[in-house]
């Protein structure tokens, strides 16, 4: 059955080598004033200050994969968990805790863009970018990011290792394990990590 376009970010799909996934979350910091809207799902990046924000650099380390948040609401003054930053208004004193997966080790499962053609077995263990997806649905706390079957290559620096393929793991007829067609669904692992030893400096 061709694969119809579904978009949501990278998702944990287990752990390479035979341990069992912990899914373990670790906390890091938003500022408070951070500009733009991060969902579950989206890749980050460290910047100099310590914190994290959305990923920009196609070549830099990865901090991780975004999981949610957690701050005070100075308006309606709770402590408010939430699965997406949708840059509130808040005091500079304000502390924002963000949780990412950092694991270097974690698979993800993801959504193919769906620019020019099906990823395959050929493309297993080939290095691929991120891209942004469509504008996440009002009220969706979900990413959109999926990876760019365009430049699917062994360029050592880009953000992502294709691992597998979600068709050698899905039933059959679901949407993503088509191969043949376009928007198929990936297993990949993050090839630059902030984890990963003798990476640079931030």
């Amino acid at each position: 059955m061709a694969n119809v376009a579904f978009q949501f970010g990278f998702q944990p799909y287990g752990i390479t080598g035979a341990r069992a996934p912990s899914f373990a979350l670790r906390r890091r910091t938003l500022a408070y004033n951070y500009g733009t809207s991060l969902f579950r799902g989206d890749p980050v990046a460290s910047d100099a200050n310590g914190n994290i924000v959305i990923a920009s650099s196609q070549t830099a380390p990865l901090a991780g994969i975004f999981w949610g948040c957690h701050y005070y609401d100075p308006i309606q003054k709770i402590s408010f968990h939430s699965k997406s930053w949708k840059t509130p208004t808040l005091a500079s004193t304000a502390i924002v805790d963000a949780f990412i997966i950092d694991n270097p080790d974690q698979l993800f499962l993801v959504a193919e863009i769906g620019s020019t053609a099906a990823i395959t077995r050929a493309n297993v263990m080939n290095n691929v970018p991120w891209v942004a997806g469509t504008t996440p649905v009002a009220g969706s706390d979900i990413s959109t990011y999926c990876i760019n079957d365009a430049s699917i290559t062994t360029t050592v620096t880009l953000p992502f290792k294709i691992m597998d393929l979600y068709s050698t793991y899905a039933a059959p007829g679901s949407n993503g394990a088509d191969d043949t067609t376009v928007f198929n669904w990936a297993i990949v692992k993050m090839n630059q990590s902030d984890q990963q030893p003798g990476t640079t400096g931030i």
